[in-house]
């Protein structure tokens, strides 16, 4: 188990220089730039901006490539974000909009060739069926698509090969379900795993496509749980933030009483920086001011000064 209070060594060879994509949120557009680890606090490069709703932010991945960002955001003048946000694909020399009337809480997942991304579409109304597709990132055109029987909420983990992860939240409470996309487009589903009625966030599949991690909160009381997709499950509690390193290990974020503690969001391509979350609270109810970080091998802990910046994820492009 890798902890940020532990030295972070690298790991693998270096896959081209990582900046971290963060989306800096105005009013009613978010900024994309790229911050450089070596110097997070500036200057930035920008790609471009995205207009969204007054208020409301962009929420998106980076591609395995490093290359290309997906993002949902809600459109100027829109108000329902569960069933009218835009994909927008973004790249260094453009950026187009994939498709539209998608749920912005329900995340993405690409393919591990960077080809495809998983959506998701969860209609208002407690007896709406969520809906799950697979778009081309070339053009968006539907390569696979699945609706649920059951009134349920979908919400893509990730997608490997021709095997899509994604948390559903059922009547009953939340289950991990295994899809695989056929010949035809359609999709079936395979596998499913009760996680139980608790509020969880931040799935993740770790690196070898073997185990999934995710944060579980119960009033103040927050752990992280890792169920083997061979059937073995552990906890760890006081936990948050579970994040994959490339070589397998899992990160996650710990507060001890002290002011000061950390909650990871993504380590680079390469294992050397560890994007973070960086908060001078004492823990979940007295979290404090928080600050977007980049943890590094040889440098610790770097706060980035502006307040409102949002990690995507980090590029190598």
């Amino acid at each position: 188990m890798a902890l940020i209070a532990l030295a972070l060594a690298a790991c693998g060879e270096s896959l081209g220089e990582p900046r971290l994509l963060a989306s800096a949120y105005e009013a009613t557009r978010s900024r994309l730039v790229l911050i450089d680890p070596e110097q997070p606090n500036g200057p930035w490069a920008e790609l471009t901006a995205i207009e969204h709703a007054e208020g409301w932010d962009v929420e998106g991945v980076v591609a395995p490539s490093g290359g290309a960002a997906a993002l949902l955001a809600l459109p100027p003048g829109r108000s329902q974000p569960r069933s009218e946000a835009v994909l927008w694909l973004v790249t260094a020399d453009r950026r187009q909009i994939l498709a539209t009337g998608l749920d912005l809480y329900a995340g993405l997942a690409f393919s591990d060739d960077g080809e495809r991304i998983a959506v998701a579409r969860n209609a208002n109304g407690q007896n709406a069926s969520g809906l799950l597709e697979v778009l081309r990132a070339a053009d968006g055109t539907l390569a696979a698509r699945y609706e649920s029987d059951v009134p349920t909420a979908l919400y893509p983990i990730g997608l490997r090969g021709e095997r899509l992860w994604a948390a559903a939240l059922e009547p009953s409470g939340w289950a991990l379900w295994a899809l695989t996309i056929g010949a035809d487009g359609g999709m079936s589903r395979e596998q499913r795993w009760s996680l139980g009625r608790s509020s969880q966030r931040r799935w993740t599949i770790s690196p070898a496509g073997d185990e999934l991690a995710m944060e579980v909160r119960e009033g103040r009381a927050f752990r992280v749980a890792v169920r083997s997709l061979d059937g073995e499950d552990r906890l760890i509690a006081n936990a948050a933030a579970p994040a994959w390193r490339p070589d397998g290990e899992l990160t996650v974020g710990r507060w001890g009483g002290q002011s000061g503690f950390t909650l990871p969001i993504a380590w680079d391509a390469g294992g050397r920086w560890l994007a973070v979350t960086a908060y001078d609270g004492r823990g979940p109810g007295d979290a404090g001011q928080a600050r977007l970080g980049i943890v590094g091998a040889q440098r610790g802990l770097e706060r980035i000064e502006r307040a409102e910046l949002y990690a995507i994820g980090w590029w190598t492009g």
